[in-house]
């Protein structure tokens, strides 16, 4: 592994460590969701699926070994937490969209939005079913309580959806950004590509 890859997991990694600092909470539940979802996401658009996957992975180990890197601390009773499931949905978000967003010869802006937002399906499926979960087996609060936190849930997701569609947006620069400082020949053709279009376009 390069000095610069491990650079830039290292970068998504300490990116999705700050994201958790900025925290929503959701009302009358127990839950914390932040903007880590806008970097996962971004982790596996950016990097690729494995490396991003990777960047999220090597967070989850921090927090789990005890350094305070989540939205409510660290360490092994953080499992018990009900926002641990969304950890859990975190590398398989960032691998699914850095596949999606790898394929094809001349990747755009739609298909990394198209990315990102399938990115968000197994984050928000697998934490939502995790917290009812955790809230209603381990908690002990009703079944109706602990469902009737979900919706605050979506519009959250509604959130990251929008951010994810900025990102989208300024996709092409970043790739292109990256090109100019670098990044590794794994994304050469797909930012050679990107540089393609742009000039075409003109």
């Amino acid at each position: 592994m390069s000095t610069r890859r491990l650079v830039s997991i290292a970068v998504f990694t300490a990116l999705i460590i700050v994201g958790g600092l900025v925290s929503v909470q959701i009302p009358f539940t127990q839950v914390q969701l932040s903007f880590q979802t806008l970097f996962v996401v971004m982790a596996g658009l950016v990097l690729g699926g494995r490396d991003g996957a990777l960047a999220v992975l090597i967070y989850i180990a921090m927090g789990l070994l005890g350094l305070p890197v989540f939205t409510s601390g660290g360490g092994l009773a953080y499992v018990f937490m009900p926002s641990f499931g969304y950890l859990i949905g975190f590398p398989i978000g960032a691998f699914v969209a850095g596949v999606i967003a790898s394929r094809g010869e001349k990747p755009t802006k739609t298909r990394a939005f198209v990315a990102a937002l399938v990115g968000m399906v197994p984050v928000y499926v697998i934490g939502m079913t995790y917290q009812v979960l955790i809230l209603y087996y381990y908690i002990g609060i009703g079944w109706a309580a602990a469902v009737g936190g979900l919706p605050a849930v979506l519009v959250l997701a509604v959130k990251d959806a929008v951010l994810l569609g900025i990102v989208a947006w300024l996709y092409p620069s970043i790739m292109r950004a990256l090109r100019s400082m670098g990044h590794g020949r794994k994304n050469e053709r797909k930012l050679a590509a990107y540089n393609t279009d742009d000039n075409s376009a003109k």
